[in-house]
């Protein structure tokens, strides 16, 4: 699956993404598009458990497909440690 994923800024953005997704689905494939704003994850989450993991990171998934909840807000700033 692949998702739109905001705030992407940083390396440092790649790193939790992939810590977060790989602390629930160890086995899962994750591969983080810094330039695109994108995630490809191959696991065992659906769409939803994806958005849940990442959410109380301050990201927020929305499936590149556009599927998504129209209502579903995208957070707008950066994670803090790119000095943007």
């Amino acid at each position: 699956m692949k998702f739109n994923v905001s705030p992407l800024t940083c390396g440092r953005c790649v790193i939790t993404i992939t810590q977060a997704l790989l602390a629930v689905d160890p086995d899962a494939r994750v591969t983080v598009n810094l330039a695109a704003g994108t995630v490809d994850f191959d696991g065992g989450l659906d769409a939803a458990a994806v958005a849940a993991t990442l959410a109380p990171h301050g990201y927020s998934a929305v499936p590149a497909d556009g599927l998504a909840d129209p209502g579903q807000a995208i957070v707008d700033h950066c994670c803090g440690t790119c000095h943007v």
